[in-house]
């Protein structure tokens, strides 16, 4: 179990967590939180540390919507443009309900806020517009009230990449800040880290083009982190990078502490059976100052039980 700390000593700068993460070469893979569904509503900001609180929100509805969205396992999410849109008239809104083949986004419009808390948070389709699955979206954090190694490294990807017709937003925390700048691809819940410009291009393209791009790639928001892993692995040894060619599908326990995880795959399945440690206690948010020992995988030797071809 991690235990999370404040460092504060007097006269002391940590140094920023993102910089801390590279240098300690901290692997990406198997660091996506678990988010059941997404509320993203659109804010043109400023925001403040608290998203749905701080950010001219009415902090009545604020705190509403985010006892809503703590009971029903929704993630909410504040989203902007570069153009910072007046939402006076209407605001943009959508629904995601993350996976593979199941996953779905809907968007809405909304002209009156208190609209938000008529939304049905479980996530039964129908409440809205459902995109085509050809028009992803593309979340790139850059909440520096939060943290901000994200607005430092999550603007120029944002600034580059442009709106691409609605389908780019500028979003507030959504986990891994020591991994900026991070980009969430929706309904796909697929996360990557340490973007840079150039990269989200070519992630973007990838991602329409139905493939992963391994470099970056953190894993799903539908898995735990150790099925995440384990995708990633046989991702590897199998040069495999279609969206949907690696579908991790149950974790055994094993008496020694290990994981069995079984894997599908075109040729069949493999089992990754993965190893948990700590890694040593390190900074993974600038803003609170947090100290956190997050956890390591690593895979036990052979990496990959190999079935089928």
């Amino acid at each position: 179990m991690s235990v999370q700390t404040t460092m504060s000593p007097e006269g002391w700068t940590p140094p920023a967590c993102a910089a801390l993460s590279r240098s300690l070469q901290e692997p990406l893979c198997g660091t996506a939180p678990r988010v059941r569904g997404w509320l993203l509503i659109e804010q043109p900001g400023p925001w403040g540390r608290d998203r749905l609180r701080q950010s001219r929100l009415d902090p009545v509805l604020g705190d509403a919507l985010a006892a809503r969205c703590a009971d029903a396992g929704v993630r909410p999410v504040l989203i902007r443009t570069r153009e910072r849109r007046d939402v006076a008239a209407r605001r943009h809104v959508y629904l995601v309900r993350p996976g593979r083949a199941d996953g779905w986004a809907e968007r809405l419009l909304v002209r009156d806020d208190r609209e938000l808390l008529d939304l049905d948070l479980d996530l039964s389709p129908g409440v809205g517009e459902r995109l085509d699955p050809t028009e992803s979206l593309f979340l790139v954090c850059t909440h520096g009230k939060k943290d901000a190694c994200c607005a430092s490294f999550g603007r120029p990807v944002v600034t580059g990449l442009g709106h691409r017709d609605g389908r780019v937003w500028e979003s507030t925390h959504v986990g891994g800040d020591r991994f900026a700048a991070t980009m969430v691809c929706l309904p796909s819940g697929i996360y990557y880290g340490r973007v840079t410009a150039e990269a989200a291009e070519h992630i973007v393209a990838e991602h329409d083009h139905g493939r992963v791009v391994l470099e970056h790639y953190r894993g799903r928001c539908t898995d735990d982190p150790v099925l995440q892993f384990a995708e990633h692995t046989v991702r590897v040894e199998r040069s495999l990078l279609g969206l949907d060619d690696v579908i991790p599908l149950s974790a055994t326990p094993r008496p020694d502490g290990d994981t069995d995880v079984l894997v599908r795959h075109p040729a069949g399945t493999d089992l990754v059976r993965v190893r948990t440690t700590s890694a040593e206690p390190r900074l993974t948010a600038c803003s609170a100052g947090v100290v956190d020992s997050p956890d390591r995988f690593e895979a036990a030797p052979p990496p990959v039980r190999r079935s089928g071809s």
